[in-house]
């Protein structure tokens, strides 16, 4: 029987060391080895077996058949690693292997055997998400080439992150490999440990010696959405609708105050924007939470759209009226945690990007009892009448105004949303300009002290 050596980096026991140690007792474990003379002077055979630590031997490929073989000891024997001969390797102590050689495992004067002796390890797999991650994962990965996953992507469930470079293929095994996320490259990332990308490449997701793989191994990952409830009776059933759409739907309940409540939504969100139902919102069956993707590398179009604020449009089922008021908002994170708690309109003041979406996201169903009725209307028309509500057109204003008074007494609580408009446009109108008196429409509990006592 020919030596058996295993080849490899450290001297633990790992699991797949016992199990050659199992199966050949003889095999002698070798570590920091950087020379094929290193391993040859060890050996007693005048031929002997090379496993290395970064394949795994197939359960149906047994040295010992191979003992009895007569080779050419002029030669060395490589055995298939999968689709590769870079695997199981048997050395005569007559040959000459040059470092460069053993280094690469591409050898001058060989003979390659096709069988398959062993498979490759799977290069490690780490959870990314800043520059210092993955300067940490390439400092320890123990593979010659590693898997980034980053925290903003949903892996595929059919990608098995087998994809390998074989040793002897150095070109490869130094530049970065970069797999579609969705449609664009800037999803699961194959790095090589010997090869440093710079913290500006990884920001962006853009290197420069790469290639690319037209293998879908991920998809960006869908934005949180939050539900915010207080005391709205229809709460409930609003957020059983909302997670047939999105089951993994958050919920913040009972918060008291707008911007708490949003800060809380934001504080609970993971991803660097979030959706924001209102619990009052019904849902339309056409409304996806859906956005245009900006790869990383788009830079310009993916920090503006990160750092915008997103109203889709509601509509008021009292007086018909469709703009954001009660649609469903996509905001920054970030921005949001960090918002003015001063501002008497919270959507136009987190950030100074604004757009509005022309697609009617939900029906606002404010009018469930008086008081909440009552409440939204007199909210509402504050911030119209008083001018809050940033880079609003006057007319559209005045317009919304006069339908907010004057429409809808016939419908369902129709008259305390007449009235609580018509209170709010005066309190408006006579508070504009002073915060303090401005930014209590946000307290609850003030706006039912302002309904009992007026009623």
């Amino acid at each position: 029987m020919y030596d058996i050596f295993y080849v490899s980096k450290t001297t633990g026991n790992d699991t797949d060391w016992a199990a050659v140690k199992s199966k050949y007792s003889t095999a002698q474990r070798l570590s920091n080895i950087e020379s094929f003379d290193q391993i040859k002077s060890r050996a007693f055979t005048k031929m002997f077996w090379v496993i290395w630590d970064d394949i795994i031997l197939n359960d149906s490929f047994d040295l010992l058949e191979y003992a009895a073989t007569k080779w050419d000891d002029q030669y060395v024997h490589v055995f298939k690693n999968g689709e590769h001969y870079d695997g199981v390797v048997l050395f005569s102590k007559n040959t000459t292997i040059s470092k460069k050689e053993f280094d690469h495992r591409f050898f001058m004067n060989k003979k390659e055997i096709d069988v398959v002796a062993s498979n490759p390890k799977k290069f490690e797999i780490h959870n990314i998400k800043t520059y210092d991650d993955y300067l940490n994962a390439k400092e320890k990965s123990s593979s010659a080439m590693f898997w980034a996953v980053y925290d903003d992507i949903v892996v595929s469930k059919n990608f098995l992150f087998d994809y390998y470079v074989p040793v002897y293929d150095t070109f490869h095994r130094n530049i970065t490999h970069v797999f579609k996320n969705g449609e664009f490259f800037d999803g699961i990332t194959l790095f090589s440990k010997y090869k440093e990308v710079t913290k500006k490449e990884f920001d962006h997701r853009f290197y420069f010696n790469k290639k690319e793989l037209d293998v879908i191994a991920s998809n960006p990952k869908p934005y949180d959405v939050v539900f915010i409830s207080y005391n709205e009776s229809n709460a409930d059933v609003n957020y059983e609708k909302l997670k047939l759409k999105r089951p993994d739907a958050k919920r913040v309940h009972g918060v008291k105050g707008i911007h708490n409540a949003h800060i809380a939504a934001a504080k609970l969100a993971t991803t660097e924007m979030l959706w924001i139902v209102d619990a009052d919102a019904e849902l339309i069956d056409e409304f996806s939470f859906e956005i245009p993707y900006f790869p990383h590398y788009d830079v310009g179009n993916r920090l503006t759209q990160i750092s915008t604020v997103h109203v889709w449009s509601g509509q008021n089922p009292i007086n018909n009226l469709v703009y954001g008021y009660g649609g469903v908002k996509l905001l920054p994170r970030t921005l949001t945690i960090n918002m003015d708690t001063m501002s008497s309109d919270m959507t136009t003041s987190i950030s100074k990007n604004f757009k509005a979406m022309d697609q009617v996201s939900n029906i606002t169903v404010f009018n469930t009892d008086s008081f909440n009725t009552w409440k939204s209307a007199f909210r509402e028309c504050v911030k119209l009448s008083s001018r809050t509500i940033d880079r609003q057109n006057e007319d559209e204003t005045s317009r919304r105004l006069d339908i907010w008074c004057s429409s809808g007494a016939e419908m369902l609580f129709g008259e305390d949303a007449i009235r609580g408009a018509k209170e709010g446009r005066l309190y408006g109108e006579t508070h504009k300009g002073n915060i303090e008196a401005l930014v209590k429409i946000n307290d609850f509990d003030w706006l039912k002290g302002m309904f009992d006592n007026v009623k």
